[in-house]
């Protein structure tokens, strides 16, 4: 049967008995696609246990490795440097321990869409046609989807070349590769000489490889923000926007409070609906809250991070899932406004890389165990140890290491996002794997 999708009845007997032999009726087995990330981290939270929780991640001691919730892990090659081995490594776990769903947690997206017919006979996936997510994913293409739509964004230009880099900007602006993870594609400006500093960067490190288009970005005016949506074909199912109170690293918000952005939402509907979008994808702008207007500056085909949507009453994930199996979803309301969340261990991550010294963290450390500062109110959305006792290892290791040697927090980012990044190096190699065929999974 490995060229059509199990049939239901084969699914729901592979739904009675658990990794341990236990008997739960009601439990999907899920497959996360990598196990290192933030977001793959709060997702956990958002199945918890009423799902079977299977990870795998190239890293023997990912972030997800520590958690109660997760039943196995399986250690896999790494989906960006082989994907062939990733793709044939995923089918062959998921027939042996029989996953229901297959859920894209991170950058993995990118290859399981590109496959996603084959991969569809063998487990529930809900992700859009390739070239729909390639909208999304390539920061070019989703600018002409933006003016496609009418949707605003900040001024922007697309050049073809690193020598058309080469001319007088607006500054400051920002340089954006076509694909980056964390903010490793781009770089804010301030001259010519920053730009030709940028260029020789990203050559050293490798990131013009297979480059033909250069995004160039004026800044965007009002409010850092993200907003989160998971689509039925096209469907709006459930929605949440947050605002960043303090960023972090790649611009990420490790301290966020949810949000009431109605014109954003339609933004988000209208896109959705207009591609077909099936899954979850986020989106980062800015909001002007004396205007109500909104500027987009990303996509991602990805889920992001989701327990801040779970404490306002709208469970991301859950949806996801069960889109997945194929269930018809009804529409989730707006969740609550006003809850406020953090990543504690990102948090000082980013200040550490920023500079922060030992006295300076144990003093960022201190305001948030005892919920001082902009911390008042706010739950931690990957350290939870009434509901995942596990959770404290990786928070209290990583804590430790920067109170040692703050320094290495650039490393630690690094090679933590190196497991589950898109250079565009991977994105071709993904692209050349999919015209030679879909690979031999025996």
């Amino acid at each position: 049967m490995h060229g059509a999708r199990r049939p239901k009845d084969q699914v729901r007997v592979s739904r009675m008995v658990d990794f341990d032999g236990r008997k739960r009726s009601d439990c999907p087995r899920v497959l996360l696609s990598e196990g290192s990330s933030s977001s793959a981290r709060q997702t956990l939270y958002g199945l918890g246990q009423r799902h079977l929780i299977g990870v795998v991640d190239p890293a023997p001691f990912c972030l997800c490795r520590f958690s109660s919730l997760v039943k196995r892990y399986h250690r896999s090659p790494s989906y960006s440097r082989e994907p062939r081995e990733y793709l044939a490594f995923l089918v062959r776990t998921i027939r042996s321990q029989g996953y229901d769903v297959l859920f894209p947690t991170h950058e993995q997206a990118y290859l399981l869409a590109r496959f996603q017919d084959a991969l569809a006979a063998e487990v529930g996936l809900a992700l859009p046609g390739f070239e729909t997510l390639r909208r999304l994913q390539n920061k070019a293409n989703f600018v002409r989807l933006l003016d496609e739509l009418g949707i605003p964004q900040p001024p922007t230009r697309i050049v073809a070349s690193l020598n058309e880099l080469d001319t007088s900007w607006d500054y400051p602006c920002y340089i954006k590769l076509p694909h980056s993870t964390a903010g490793h594609g781009v770089r804010q400006v301030f001259g010519v000489e920053d730009v030709r500093r940028v260029a020789e960067e990203f050559e050293r490190a490798g990131r013009l490889e297979g480059v033909s288009e250069i995004v160039v970005q004026q800044p965007a005016a009002g409010h850092r923000c993200v907003v989160q949506a998971v689509f039925q074909h096209g469907r709006l199912v459930g929605v949440h926007c947050a605002e960043a109170i303090s960023l972090g690293i790649g611009g990420s918000q490790w301290l966020r409070q949810s949000a009431s952005h109605p014109t954003v939402v339609e933004d988000v509907r209208r896109l959705g609906e207009r591609v077909g979008w099936h899954g979850a994808m986020f989106l980062d702008y800015f909001y002007d809250h004396a205007t109500g207007r909104a500027e987009y500056i990303e996509a991602n085909p990805r889920i992001g991070e989701t327990v801040n949507a779970m404490l306002c009453g709208v469970n991301l994930a859950d949806l996801v899932v069960r889109i997945s199996l194929g269930e018809e979803v009804e529409a989730v309301g707006p969740g609550k406004v006003g809850v406020r969340s953090h990543v504690g261990f990102l948090g000082l991550l980013s200040q550490a890389i920023n500079g922060a010294n030992r006295r300076q963290l144990g003093a960022e450390i201190w305001r948030m165990r005892t919920h001082r500062g902009h911390y008042q109110g706010s739950r931690d959305e990957t350290t939870q140890p009434r509901q995942d006792w596990l959770s404290l290892i990786p928070a209290t290791a990583i804590t430790l290491q920067l109170l040692l040697c703050p320094a290495s927090a650039r490393n630690l980012v690094q090679r933590t996002v190196d497991n589950y990044s898109l250079p565009e190096s991977a994105a071709r190699h993904i692209e050349q794997l999919a015209e030679n065929g879909f690979p031999n999974w025996a």
